[in-house]
């Protein structure tokens, strides 16, 4: 009974601590939060990883693989000829500056291609153009001027070793992404820090343009836009854009919008104490305080432009195809992709699913990289910003 005795009391005694090891003292630290954390933490990774490391996996198969019923996660070799056939399908084999030389040298080769001489021209003037641009906005926030040139330089020509077909994508994507999120600020800014009548008229027509499906207005909008003479050029892209009717436009509003309304009401009165007018609290106060509502935007808009095709196709005319519509019609142009020579593999030369699935890890692999590279920034800023949700 003694040694009983002492056993329960060193039970009693050990309890609390095993207890706190086990269930933690309220601050998330216990052994079972953590279990329970890593656990949900391992399911949703692998609910979103899940698809890529299929797609990764079938595209790696061959035809002769793919009818294997034995075969299904590891291919019984390597068959990497998928991606030469998906390249050649996406138009990714032909850098850029080899598409500007025939633009400067030799426009008839132009001419006689879908995409017309001047859309490849403003194109090229944009691509350049992102120096005085880069130098000049940055010079508002930094000194370093010299820095901002190599960089935007730099930048200049990754753009011009990249593929034509990624060029293209990350054009039309990037810049109607820039205009969409600046004018989504300027306009966040207005409804947030001044006060005027119909203000919440405003909010409620944004509201509800917002709701209603784009493909109820891309119809009158088309008609527009041919009227005017801007339909397949990007400016068909940016003139809504600029006028805050881009896409998810509305909701990168709200996001500014909420940003500009927690500034605090000091720094403005302290700036126009200083002599400063509102131009300039926007750009040399209200921008900068506005970095991570930037980032959201920023990341979010360019993947939702990066994917869409609807519209785009649509407003561009055909004039410039995005990785996304190449893709679309990837089984469509297979037979000029495709190489059906007497020295070629005719058994895995056919299309299937192996190939498309190529196809598309070649279509997302920019948005993998996107999002690898500012995660932690992207991360950060949904954390400063307040945002829970979509």
């Amino acid at each position: 009974m003694k040694k009983y005795a002492e056993f329960k009391r060193d039970i009693r005694n050990k309890l609390p601590t095993w207890k706190k090891h086990m269930i933690g003292n309220g601050n998330g630290n216990g052994l079972l939060f953590k279990i329970a954390i890593y656990f949900l933490s391992i399911t949703f990774a692998f609910v979103f990883v899940y698809p890529l490391f299929y797609m990764f996996m079938i595209s790696l198969m061959s035809n002769t693989d793919l009818v294997d019923s034995t075969i299904l996660w590891i291919p019984s070799s390597i068959y990497y000829r998928n991606y030469v056939f998906a390249i050649n399908g996406l138009a990714l084999n032909e850098s850029y500056y080899k598409t500007v030389i025939n633009v400067l040298l030799h426009k008839e080769l132009i001419d006689a291609t879908a995409t017309p001489y001047l859309v490849e021209l403003r194109k090229l003037l944009v691509i350049i153009g992102i120096i005085p641009l880069v130098v000049l906005f940055g010079g508002l926030y930094t000194e370093n001027k010299k820095r901002l040139f190599y960089v935007s330089t730099f930048i200049v020509i990754i753009f011009m070793i990249l593929p034509k077909s990624y060029v293209d994508s990350v054009y039309v994507a990037g810049t109607t992404t820039i205009v969409t999120v600046f004018s989504s600020a300027i306009i966040g800014y207005g409804l947030a820090r001044f006060k005027f009548k119909g203000k919440g008229v405003i909010m409620m027509l944004m509201l509800l343009v917002y709701v209603l499906p784009k493909t109820l207005l891309f119809m009158p909008r088309s008609m527009l836009y041919n009227t005017i003479g801007i339909k397949g050029t990007m400016f068909a892209l940016w003139v809504p854009s600029f006028f805050g009717q881009g896409l998810q436009a509305t909701f990168f509003i709200l996001i500014f919008y909420q940003f500009f309304k927690m500034m605090p009401q000091q720094i403005e009165e302290s700036a126009y104490i200083d002599g400063a007018n509102t131009i300039s609290i926007f750009f040399r106060i209200a921008l900068p305080m506005a970095v991570p509502a930037f980032v959201i935007s920023l990341t979010y808009g360019f993947a939702v432009n990066w994917n869409e095709m609807f519209l785009t196709n649509i407003y561009l005319g055909g004039n410039i195809k995005t990785i996304p519509m190449l893709l679309q019609g990837l089984q469509a142009a297979w037979g000029s992709a495709a190489d059906y020579s007497v020295n070629s593999d005719f058994v895995n030369v056919d299309f299937t699913e192996a190939k498309a699935f190529a196809g598309t890890m070649l279509s997302i692999m920019p948005l993998v990289i996107m999002y690898g590279i500012i995660q932690r920034f992207f991360i950060e800023s949904i954390d400063k910003s307040g945002i829970t949700g979509e």
